[in-house]
């Protein structure tokens, strides 16, 4: 029989590698910052030769194989739960809406911080008005892919996670000004961050009165139609409609976007 000397190299290598002693200081180390099983982190120092760094990469490469093989799984599930997110920084504001399998999920810590991040990045996009929600895994946020972080999160909950409503808005001028409502709002440590199941965001133009924008988002989020806003009689007061509101008012809605969670 012909015996290769490269494969039997390979297995001595790869015996070599599986026998290796493994510094107790590092794996402890390791151990603390990741919080992964000692057997994984074991395994990992063996790879790289006692090297913390090179095992923190060799560990983050296998989790995010991990991750991508469980959402490719995962990505036909149905996802009826989710929370609506909105995210005001100075003078941009952006509305995400993120769906999941369940309730319990929906209000996971890093479900919630993945709707977080999806809002801010879709900040830096610059993109105003809607985006479709199967281009939201292309933008970034700090230089770090969004479909990374999605890929992530759903290997860490273990559930199908969609992004079902994106919209984003830059106050470019002193006379525009938002109002938004929420149904079922629900609290967050996030700052700047408002979740709930429904949303609504609206932009006007030289409105002088908050409380007429916050009854318009009330109203779109309790309207079943909300395509010809105009004409509709004001659900707070219904002997006026949006539009006789906006014309004694003297201000123009420039524009508006409901989402839902659910």
């Amino acid at each position: 029989a012909v015996v290769s000397t490269q494969s039997t190299g390979f297995l001595c290598r790869r015996m070599l590698s599986a026998n290796a002693a493994v510094n107790k200081r590092v794996l402890q180390k390791l151990r603390s910052e990741t919080g992964l099983p000692f057997i994984k982190i074991k395994e990992a120092l063996q790879e790289t030769e006692n090297n913390p760094d090179k095992a923190l990469k060799w560990l983050e490469e296998k989790a995010a194989e991990q991750n991508w093989a469980k959402a490719q799984k995962l990505s036909q599930r149905d996802t009826s739960q989710g929370l609506v997110g909105i995210l005001q920084q100075n003078d941009v504001i952006s509305m995400v809406s993120l769906q999941c399998e369940t309730e319990s999920v929906a209000k996971n810590e890093n479900f919630i911080t993945l709707l977080y991040h999806s809002a801010v990045a879709l900040q830096q996009s610059q993109q105003n008005g809607v985006i479709e929600p199967k281009n939201v895994l292309d933008l970034t946020m700090n230089d770090q892919k969004l479909s990374e972080m999605f890929t992530s999160t759903i290997g860490r909950l273990g559930e199908n996670i969609q992004a079902k409503g994106c919209f984003f808005y830059r106050l470019d001028s002193p006379n525009l000004s938002t109002a938004s409502y929420l149904h079922r709002k629900i609290t967050s440590d996030i700052s700047g961050m408002s979740l709930g199941t429904i949303g609504s965001l609206a932009i006007f133009e030289n409105l002088k009165d908050d409380s007429i924008g916050a009854a318009i988002a009330q109203h779109i989020v309790g309207s079943e139609d909300i395509g010809n806003l105009l004409e509709q009689p004001l659900l707070q007061d219904e002997s006026v409609t949006v539009g006789q509101l906006c014309e004694e008012n003297n201000f123009r809605i420039i524009d508006y976007y409901k989402m839902s969670g659910q």
